[in-house]
């Protein structure tokens, strides 16, 4: 399970003060901590989406190895943060909160691409160099199950009836391809600079052309993928990125002088 450091920032010994290592404690990250910070990743990529359900209880035992009061514990903070509401009766359950006032969303949204321009384009950068890596070397080790996987990805993004959904369809294409690698390391390359780029995605257009354009990328990746032409799956991804980057840099310059005008609106 992982760990958290716990920094003593006044003991010169675990500061290296003596010329000793600067080792510090470790302190075990309760488990409830990290099923709840697992969920909230998986609400933040969007493969949770608002109004979906979490699995039950039992599955989510089962899921991460932990008791029931683990998991209800961990419901608990997801729910004071706001993320999910548990509704009970017959078809109750956990369900991810919709945002209340949209507008207002979008403000706040606006807001924090606006102030995370800096990060937004290195994560854009660095998805440029990971990703087209990925998808060479999902080409040559995925196996028939994994390219069913990614082509079920991708068929749902095809078919996303909104761009709410079309988001979450296109994460999991990418997901599924990252999973493919074998490589933990590249995986979890793709989810973080996933979660970092969700807010500025949710700003592109929502348009029709725009879906179908991007299916056709994907469909190409894929037939990449399929003949396991891992220079070609290359390519075909980093022309993919490629053109996200490009619609992404337009809205972090036109956010440029934002950050002050939203605060005023928002205040």
């Amino acid at each position: 399970m992982p760990a958290m450091a716990a920094r003593h920032p006044d003991d010169p010994a675990r500061a290296g003060a003596d010329g000793s290592p600067g080792f510090e404690v470790i302190e075990q990250q309760r488990a409830h901590e990290y099923v709840a910070g697992q969920i909230r990743r998986q609400i933040g990529l969007g493969i949770i989406a608002a109004g979906q359900s979490l699995p039950p209880e039992r599955e989510l035992m089962r899921m991460f190895g932990v008791g029931r009061g683990t998991v209800q514990l961990a419901i608990g903070v997801l729910e004071a943060d706001r993320l999910i509401e548990t509704r009970r009766g017959r078809s109750g359950g956990s369900f991810v909160l919709a945002p209340n006032d949209e507008s207002a969303t979008l403000d706040f949204r606006v807001l924090e691409v606006a102030q995370s321009a800096e990060l937004i384009a290195e994560a854009i950068d660095y998805r440029l160099v990971v990703e087209p890596a990925a998808a060479r070397l999902a080409a040559a080790g995925r196996t028939e199950t994994q390219l069913a996987e990614i082509a079920a990805a991708a068929d749902r993004a095809a078919r996303a009836g909104s761009d709410a959904e079309f988001m979450r369809r296109d994460t999991a294409f990418h997901l599924a391809i990252a999973r493919a690698t074998g490589n933990r390391f590249l995986l979890d390359a793709v989810e973080q600079t996933r979660l970092h780029l969700n807010s500025v995605l949710a700003l592109l257009p929502d348009d029709e052309a725009e879906h179908r354009r991007s299916a056709q990328e994907h469909d190409a990746i894929l037939g990449a993928l399929t003949e396991r032409d891992a220079d070609l799956a290359g390519e075909l991804m980093r022309a993919h990125v490629e053109r996200t980057r490009g619609s992404v840099h337009t809205i972090l310059t036109s956010l440029r002088d934002r950050p002050a005008r939203a605060l005023r609106r928002s205040s």
